[in-house]
């Protein structure tokens, strides 16, 4: 069946964080920039969740890590390299 099994949404949560100050200047300065690309203002902690995102999305080591444990291998850190990556070899 080329369908995949229909799931229900993960809920949505409310993570509150404290900012701090440069942290907070640095994310005020990136929605300024988000509006210069884009030409749609934002407020700062609507970029939040979509940094998360993007960060996640981006780290290959999680998604191999979260791959395996989804395919029921549960493997350590480190405990063996990913197919395709480069290992050293010492002389």
């Amino acid at each position: 069946m080329k369908l995949t099994r229909i799931t229900k949404p993960l809920r949505s949560v409310q993570v509150r964080v404290t900012v701090i100050g440069e942290l907070n200047a640095a994310l005020e300065n990136y929605a300024r920039y988000y509006e210069h690309v884009h030409g749609d203002p934002v407020e700062p902690r609507a970029l939040i969740p979509e940094m998360l995102r993007a960060f996640m999305d981006a780290d290959r080591e999680f998604q191999a890590w979260s791959r395996s444990r989804s395919n029921g291998r549960q493997q350590r850190v480190g405990s063996a390299p990913l197919s395709g990556a480069a290992t050293k070899t010492q002389a």
